[in-house]
């Protein structure tokens, strides 16, 4: 479930985007949410946006960080979530390590009148598995808070699957502190919960079971899935049912159904950010492409109710 509801002063003036899709995206209020892009830190480019969709228009704004801590730029952010009970605070995470290095968690605050985010604190994945060119190791899509203790919130990391060290995508989760910038992710937690997508996948050793998280107002969990056969695709997407939320439970957080439902098969497109809806829009979702050499869209989605 969402934070509170923000509100905000749109500017006049639209900053378009033009370097490609989404990979990982927070609804802040009915009509704007805030955007990460997977661009790596040895490229220039737009790290985090401010997304206001209307029915009549959609309208980026980017968002500068004022700094990334001592190993520099982020590098390969693939997900956000906001933090419950901080305002305007979120989690902007990387992907995973790089040889060992970076694999960083960004706690920022952000100023939306400004279209500024300043650094509070961060802080690493545990490094299970190394990446470098020939490994495909640690890759995160997916990040969610929920509510604990004063300074403590319980982290929800999506694994996402989809290479030989983890076939499958994992959940896994642990403790933050919001104050001493620490994440303690150990037993259960660790381990995981293997995720399994449902869909009709021409890999299955490749799919990419876990490429974001949206959490609804019933506390379901639903997430997307995607394939990726190459920059230039075919590519191939779900949103389906994952489980539900158990909130304030450290030890169990999440409930995986039996059975996971697709919600809704999108062919041609990859799919890296859900979350929820436009209020003006006929819709129960919206979700943020990443199609490589063709840029990204963003679109809001209707899933009936009986899925």
């Amino acid at each position: 479930m969402k934070s509170t509801s923000v509100a905000i002063s749109t500017p006049t003036i639209a900053i378009k985007k033009s370097s490609g899709g989404s990979s990982g995206m927070e609804q802040l209020n009915d009509s704007t949410y805030l955007v990460v892009y997977d661009v790596k830190n040895f490229k220039k480019g737009v790290r985090l946006a401010m997304v206001v969709l209307t029915e009549k228009s959609i309208n980026v704004f980017p968002i500068k960080v004022d700094t990334w801590g001592i190993e520099g730029i982020s590098s390969d952010l693939e997900s956000i979530c906001a933090i419950p009970g901080k305002e305007n605070e979120f989690l902007i995470a990387e992907s995973g390590n790089w040889k060992g290095n970076l694999g960083r968690i960004f706690h920022i605050q952000v100023d939306l009148s400004t279209r500024k985010a300043t650094l509070l604190g961060s802080v690493k994945f545990p490094l299970l598995y190394r990446n470098d060119m020939d490994t495909t190791g640690d890759q995160y899509e997916a990040i969610h808070c929920l509510a604990y203790s004063e300074n403590e919130r319980i982290v929800i990391l999506g694994e996402r699957g989809g290479s030989k060290n983890n076939p499958t995508g994992v959940l896994r989760w642990g403790l933050y502190n919001t104050e001493q910038h620490t994440l303690n992710i150990e037993g259960q937690g660790l381990k995981g919960i293997a995720i399994d997508a449902p869909g009709n996948w021409e890999n299955k050793l490749q799919k990419r079971s876990i490429t974001d998280m949206y959490i609804d107002a019933n506390g379901i969990i639903w997430a997307s899935a995607s394939e990726d056969q190459g920059d230039a695709g075919p590519f191939y997407s779900v949103i389906y049912k994952l489980g539900k939320i158990n909130p304030m439970n450290l030890q169990n957080p999440v409930t995986p159904f039996d059975s996971l439902t697709i919600g809704r098969e999108i062919y041609g497109f990859k799919i890296e950010a859900l979350s929820g809806p436009q209020k003006e829009i006929n819709c129960t979702h919206t979700f943020g492409t990443e199609d490589e050499i063709y840029g990204g869209v963003l679109r809001p989605l209707l899933i009936a109710s009986d899925h």
